[in-house]
């Protein structure tokens, strides 16, 4: 089956498409086409509200990370301080034995950490000994020194959110926390001065950027839609009347190609076919008259004028068919099987009573089967066609249906649109055939081939 077949039809011919002009839609009630969106405009605002919903959760994220970074930076700036002015001069002079120094570093952390803000402070030797803790009970451990203990002797100031903080202790809050760790120079020695710092800040930074950023981003894009859905609505019915004024082109082309087949078909009759019929029974009367050795050339020309009539009016058949109402339809598809059995096709015509049909209904029915079979002719590369033509029961009604298979290649795997190429003849029959409440299915055939399949109702919409 040809690619201008499948091109003709842009949707699957089942389902009623908003965009077709309204004659389509013709048996809805006034208020249902009347309320019913335009798809496009409704795919715009899904988009729409798509894209809002996608910026409002990369802000949530990126409002996360903004604040937690800033966390991050003030706590390790908090630590120096805290470690260099408050805790350094506290712990020499624990370590020099000064009388009641002990005492005054557990009120100075107590005091720091009454409000919340740092939740554990340790000191620790490079080799992993607990010099002093907020917490009495692992002062004098040693345990295995981390990669960032290791880091911060070495005079580096690092900072991370660790969600299970390998020092839990039992005053401290479950949850994650704000880990700091800063060198500490004590009377020569290098120590570390640990921090833990609460979570609760990089929460609080967050909802406050939110509440910053997300009015201002979510705000200005739904003024953006707001401004961009009247100008989108209007594109959307300006499209429509676009897609009903390209259907009634097409009709009316349909129309003039009628006039014009019909006026073609009525000049080959009424000239040049009268005119070679007249030629041929002039020679068949001047045979008699000849003499006998010159009769062969004289028959060799009444045959050569019989096959140029029986051509012509072949040909005026195909233009403009005489008679496609009732039975005439069968005999008319049964004649535009034949050229597909001079090419040495085997051809099977299954065409059964058909009631009388309106000029419209039987025109869309031969003009389907004539494109078809055209392309079948053209493109299939089958050795079988089959033509089916009967009347069957469609939504509770009565419909005609035509159906055109061939075990050929089937569809293109490239593609079925071939608008671009100028294959339009198909298209307009398929709009005629849609024109008339009907439908076309293509698909595949079973064991290889394409089908086509048209079905129309008999008591199409006024």
């Amino acid at each position: 089956m040809s690619a201008e077949v499948l091109s003709s039809d842009t949707g699957d011919g089942v389902q009623p498409d908003p965009t077709r002009p309204p004659w389509y839609h013709r048996s809805w009630p006034r208020w249902a086409r009347a309320s019913r969106p335009p798809r496009e405009l409704a795919a715009f605002l899904t988009v729409a509200l798509l894209v809002l919903v996608a910026v409002s959760g990369g802000i949530l994220l990126i409002s996360e990370r903004i604040a937690r970074n800033n966390a991050l930076a003030e706590a390790e700036r908090a630590a120096v301080r805290l470690g260099q002015l408050v805790i350094a001069p506290l712990v020499a002079d624990v370590l020099r034995g000064t009388p009641g120094a002990l005492e005054d570093l557990d009120r100075v952390v107590d005091n720091r950490m009454s409000d919340g803000s740092v939740t554990s402070i340790l000191v620790w030797r490079p080799d992993g000994t607990v010099l002093y803790s907020s917490e009495d009970e692992i002062i004098g451990e040693v345990l295995e020194p981390t990669e960032e203990l290791r880091t911060a002797a070495g005079g580096a100031v690092l900072s991370s959110v660790d969600a299970e903080p390998e020092t839990a202790y039992e005053r401290v809050s479950p949850g994650p926390k704000l880990e700091v760790y800063t060198p500490l120079d004590v009377d020569g020695e290098s120590l570390v001065f640990e921090a833990y710092y609460s979570y609760d800040r990089i929460a609080r930074e967050a909802s406050a950027l939110r509440w910053q950023i997300i009015p201002m981003a979510v705000g200005g894009l739904v003024v953006l839609q707001l401004v961009q859905v009247p100008i989108a609505a209007s594109l959307a019915r300006r499209a429509r009347r676009t897609e009903a004024e390209r259907a009634e082109f097409m009709q009316l082309t349909i129309a003039d190609s009628d006039r014009e087949r019909r006026a073609m078909a009525a000049d080959l009759h009424d000239g040049p076919v009268q005119d070679l019929a007249g030629v041929g029974y002039a020679l068949g009367a001047l045979r008699l008259s000849m003499p006998p050795e010159q009769h062969p050339t004289v028959d060799r020309l009444v045959g050569v004028v019989r096959h140029a009539v029986q051509s012509l009016r072949r040909l005026m058949v195909e233009i403009y068919p005489p008679d496609l109402s009732g039975p005439g339809l069968g005999d008319a598809l049964r004649d535009l099987t034949e050229p597909l059995r001079t090419a040495g096709l085997t051809v099977s015509v299954d065409a059964g009573p058909v009631p009388p049909l309106s000029p419209d209904l039987a025109a869309a029915v031969y003009r389907t089967a004539k494109e078809s079979l055209a392309n079948v002719a053209s493109h299939a590369q089958a050795d079988n066609v089959w033509v089916r033509l009967e009347v069957v029961e469609q939504d509770g009604e009565a419909a005609l249906l035509l159906e055109v298979c061939d075990d050929g290649v089937g569809f293109p795997a490239e593609g079925i649109d071939r608008r671009s190429e100028g294959h339009l003849g198909l298209r307009l029959v398929l709009d005629r055939v849609r024109h008339l409440g009907g439908r076309v299915e293509l698909s595949e055939r079973s064991g290889g081939g394409a089908v086509v399949t048209a079905v129309l109702p008999l008591a199409h919409p006024a």
